[in-house]
């Protein structure tokens, strides 16, 4: 047996689930091996992608991410996903090869460590013959405990070598760490809860931590009690959907009713959030209210800005059990009025629109077709630039069926998420929301949708260019030079790779190509035809 094979052993034992792989020299060997031991794999055809499908499967399973690429330029070319990882504590393992030790010389060599601690990762170079199973397995179990990305720097020369170890005495299992009750304290929470019953004005909002069903229940009805209204940040974006007093998403993709009812805030909530600037919208959308974090690492400063006023140490479930208790009974005043329910309503209504004049799409009549075709059984993936802020706004979909990864900006992610979830998910249709400009960046991706017969659907919103840059370069009078593109035939490409493929100029075309979709087994892609002269509220607010 040789190391690589001895390697693919172990990591079919610890059973990690989808592998989502680009081969290389120093990952093909024990890819192969472990392929031929039943693991399933999924091959991409961008390193990039391979990771960023293997983040998104960890992100909505639970799991670990388990992805592969080869060394030296297979690694540099992950390094716009490991940080979004990092910041969403994502726990995956890459195992990324290495370059030969006893080569003087080799094309592909670089040290691989500092790549990867730049970004936040964790780099394990696996050298030692006589420790190496072991180590590896150390490794995941890290990834598992610390909830981050760690790499295995594997040299191919090391890997081709006779393995003389013994398996027998190995632990070969990795487990996630239980993640035991932290009860509040007792005076903070008698404090919170008379806050919050003698203040008219508050709401609860809800953070990634506090998406179970239990927590949910609690809060659901901890606002009830208080008479708070419900909100959420964007990655949990859709828990309150069935509520009538939710404001839907916190932050600067709120709608404009939705911010002229947070304004008014006086107390605000938040379980299980990272209080980040973002869902402040920098500061602006509260600006009145006390503010108070449950969570398991509070923080009174984060991104640059003070977050909160109170920090209280606890899980969402005993933070919000403990406080439902201490509110239980008590009288207390609401902003539960009736008044108040026909504003939530408004504040989760597609704003008013007026179609543009020149022949395209207003984005916003893209979104209200698609509230209306997209059953709540589909999944939606939302992502990053300029077209994010519309699809943000469709508010009746569940959070266990709407994924956003958020967190380094990118664009170009879109198709990469939709590999890992319609992976996660194999009975699930994925509709996948994304720009033109993202799109472009791994249309390669279409064939792999092809050829794994993955169930997913691209909705391009074309407006011919880079959206953000289009609207900012237009305010201050500089050239477009370099922002716009044209308008790629997106259905030909995606008809080229064995997808369905549809353009779309009008409302009744993207229903019929959303049902299309609904009622084949075969991956799509329909283009959008959007003008490019409307500009989002959050564009609109930098050009002035």
């Amino acid at each position: 047996m040789k190391i690589y094979e001895a390697l693919a052993k172990v990591f079919h034992t610890l059973d990690l689930g989808t592998c989502f792989a680009l081969l290389g020299d120093a990952n093909m060997h024990w890819a192969g091996a472990l392929s031929d031991l039943g693991a399933r794999f999924i091959y991409t055809r961008h390193e990039h992608v391979a990771v960023a499908a293997a983040t998104a499967y960890a992100r909505n399973s639970g799991k670990l991410g388990f992805a592969t690429v080869t060394c030296g330029p297979g690694l540099t070319q992950v390094m716009t996903i490991l940080p979004i990882a990092v910041r969403a504590r994502v726990p995956l393992v890459l195992f990324a090869g290495e370059a030969p030790l006893h080569k003087e010389w080799y094309n592909q060599m670089i040290d691989q460590a500092p790549f990867v601690q730049a970004c936040g990762a964790h780099y394990v170079p696996l050298h030692d013959p006589e420790t190496i199973i072991q180590d590896a397995i150390n490794a995941v179990q890290h990834a598992t405990q610390k909830r981050m990305p760690v790499v295995l720097g594997v040299p191919f020369d090391l890997q081709k070598q006779d393995f003389s170890g013994d398996f027998s005495n190995l632990k070969g299992t990795f487990k996630f760490p239980k993640l035991d009750d932290v009860h509040p304290k007792d005076n903070a929470i008698q404090s919170v809860a008379a806050l919050l019953q003698n203040t008219e004005k508050t709401i609860i909002f809800a953070g990634m931590g506090a998406t179970s069903d239990y927590a949910r229940k609690l809060i659901v009805e901890l606002a009830d009690v208080t008479g708070s209204l419900l909100a959420t940040t964007l990655p949990a974006k859709g828990l309150f959907h069935d509520q009538i007093f939710c404001l839907g998403v916190a932050g600067g993709y709120a709608s404009d009713a939705a911010k002229d009812i947070f304004a008014r805030a006086e107390v605000v909530l938040g379980i299980g959030a990272r209080m980040a600037s973002h869902t402040f919208d920098g500061g602006r959308l509260t600006p009145k209210a006390k503010v108070i974090q449950i969570d398991l690492e509070p923080q009174e400063q984060v991104q640059g800005r003070r977050a909160s006023d109170v920090q209280i140490t606890s899980d969402a479930i005993s933070g919000a059990r403990a406080l439902l208790n201490a509110c239980k009974g008590q009288p207390a005043k609401t902003w539960r009025t009736a008044a108040m329910e026909v504003e939530s309503a408004a504040a989760l209504t597609l704003p008013q629109y007026t179609p543009p004049t020149d022949g395209f799409l207003h984005p916003l009549a893209v979104i209200e077709t698609l509230q209306q075709e997209i059953p709540k059984t589909t999944h939606i993936i939302n992502t990053s630039g300029h077209c994010a802020y519309y699809t943000a706004q469709m508010n009746a979909h569940p959070q266990s069926h709407y994924t956003v990864i958020r967190d380094f900006g990118a664009i170009g992610n879109g198709t990469s998420f939709a590999l890992g979830i319609a992976e996660r998910y194999p009975d699930r249709p994925v509709i996948l929301l994304d720009g033109d400009g993202s799109v472009m960046m791994h249309i390669q991706e279409l064939e792999t949708m092809a050829r794994h017969g993955l169930n997913i659907m691209t909705v391009v919103l074309n407006d011919g260019g880079y959206g953000s840059e289009v609207h900012k370069l237009r305010a201050s009078g500089a050239t477009l030079a370099g922002s716009v593109f044209g308008r790629p035939d997106f259905a030909s490409v995606g008809r080229g790779f064995g997808l369905a493929g549809t353009t779309a100029t009008t409302q009744d075309d993207i229903a019929q190509s959303v049902r299309a979709f609904l009622n084949s087994d075969e991956p799509a892609i329909c283009d959008v035809h959007i003008s490019d002269t409307i500009a989002s509220p959050q564009i609109q607010r930098i050009k002035h």
